[in-house]
């Protein structure tokens, strides 16, 4: 009984934590909050940075209510996310990066996307493996309705993800249901290995 404990443990441990960045979460409170009805924000949260399930979304541009990332819910004008739910958007020209909080591998899934305002059109994603071998890149297009958008095998084992949004009177996306997984370490590997070495120990000396 001890001997299945320890495994199921170590193997816990081991596995990749997975999750699904959403903009439900209770750590949207903790950006600053805006109203501009004449922009079509209202009750809008936006910052440069925003973490959820230990991973953090950062824009390049600067921290006002007109230069950052965007989480808005269903009663904007401008940014318009599923209904009932919350999503992303970000300002015209900015990039914006994924990675972790603790700056380990992750790999990515699939991504929600629609257009941000006005236009649909096309953004590409790279991702920076993270022993810098190479750096991938997807192309997807979307449209005025909420899509599911599925990454290849070639987004594993990242360091980082970005894309940049349009131009001001160009396509402009938005985003939400992020479905992303933390690679676990080396070391937490090299645990699960000597673990299962000591069960196995255990149970040729109980054997003998």
């Amino acid at each position: 009984m001890l001997q299945a404990s320890v495994a199921a443990a170590l193997l816990s441990a081991a596995t990749a934590h997975a999750a699904t960045i959403d903009f439900d979460a209770a750590s949207v409170s903790n950006l600053l909050h805006a109203n501009n009805t004449l922009l079509g924000l209202a009750d809008v949260y936006y910052g440069t940075s925003y973490t959820e399930d230990g991973f953090v979304l950062t824009s390049s541009l600067g921290h006002s209510s007109l230069h950052a990332l965007f989480v808005a819910d269903d009663d904007n004008t401008l940014i318009r996310p599923a209904a009932d739910s919350y999503a992303m958007g970000s300002t015209a020209r900015a990039t914006t990066t994924l990675t972790t909080a603790n700056n380990s591998a992750f790999s990515i899934t699939s991504i929600d996307l629609s257009k941000q305002v006005l236009l649909g059109g096309s953004v590409t994603f790279y991702g920076v493996k993270a022993d810098n071998s190479a750096t991938v890149q997807q192309t997807f297009n979307y449209n005025g309705s909420w899509n599911t958008y599925t990454f290849d095998s070639t987004f594993t084992g990242l360091s980082s993800l970005s894309w940049k949004q349009g131009a001001v009177l160009a396509g402009k996306v938005q985003w939400d249901n992020i479905n992303v997984s933390a690679v676990p370490e080396p070391e937490t590997y090299a645990m699960l290995l000597a673990g299962l070495g000591l069960i196995g120990l255990a149970r040729r000396r109980k054997q003998a």
